[in-house]
């Protein structure tokens, strides 16, 4: 219920935006960069329309009784901004000056070009944003609108940790959680992926601290309780590589103190 309170409380000012641009599209805008920034063969197993089971609220299809309207304001929005931007980048209609000859003075009449347009060559202009249906690799515009809410509100409450390594993240969890088999379960996927993200992006968070030496420490004890002998194993393969390193290390130093070499000094 929690994360149906976060779509309604943080997604609810996008529906009183108006056509223009406007400061909340840039934080929209940076999640769409991230997301369509991925390789898109991670998005390989949302290609499909997503199974119809029983609606949750921040699904667009969900009876109107139980529905979030604002829930898929995102993905509109971002649709909006794709066609400002193709009006934008549209070339213009440019007159045509011509001189008409006849037996009286001369005249300037204006005409359109439209009988010469079909024999230029197409230009492809650049768009700030991609066309609906490659929005995010090959995944189904409904994938889409789910992806952009998780991580928007992920952003929203984690304001200046944002990292381009969450979407990365995301979409596996995602697609996997997708794949539920129980309606029931399969229903809230949305909302565990939420929740699940937010462990591992916490689970994590530590590694640039202290040079994630802190993190390290805390990794190493929770893999001792849960594996002891890959533990101990790790902690082998870890001993021989620096004594390997310390080897070396001595062996150039050894070398370099000999006057016989080129090197000597």
């Amino acid at each position: 219920m929690f994360y149906q309170d976060l779509v309604h409380r943080l997604l609810e000012p996008f529906m009183q935006l108006s056509t223009n641009h406007s400061p909340l599209d840039e934080s929209l805008l940076d999640v769409y960069k991230h997301l369509s920034g991925l390789p898109k063969d991670l998005y390989s197993l949302l290609e499909d329309e997503p199974e119809n089971v029983t609606p949750s609220p921040v699904h667009e299809d969900a009876p109107e009784e139980i529905r979030i309207q604002c829930a898929n304001a995102l993905y509109s929005r971002l649709l909006h901004l794709q066609s400002l931007d193709t009006e934008m980048a549209a070339p213009q209609e440019t007159p045509e000056i011509r001189l008409e000859s006849s037996n009286t003075t001369p005249g300037i009449s204006l005409s359109s070009l439209d009988s010469g347009l079909e024999e230029e060559p197409s230009k492809t202009t650049t768009t700030l944003l991609a066309s609906r249906k490659s929005i995010f690799g090959n995944a189904h515009p409904k994938h889409c609108s789910s992806l952009l809410r998780i991580l928007y509100l992920h952003n929203a409450i984690n304001p200046g940790h944002s990292s381009y390594h969450t979407p990365s993240i995301l979409v596996p969890i995602y697609s996997v959680l997708m794949q539920e088999i129980e309606d029931e379960d399969l229903a809230h996927a949305e909302a565990d992926t939420f929740w699940l993200l937010e462990a591992v992006v916490a689970e994590f968070s530590g590694l640039e601290d202290d040079d994630g030496i802190s993190w390290m420490k805390s990794f190493k004890e929770c893999l001792t309780w849960a594996d002891p002998d890959l533990s101990v194993e790790l902690v082998r393969s870890m001993l021989l590589a620096q004594e390997k390193r310390s080897n070396l290390y001595l062996y150039q130093e050894t070398q370099g103190l000999d006057p016989a070499l080129p090197h000597y000094s």
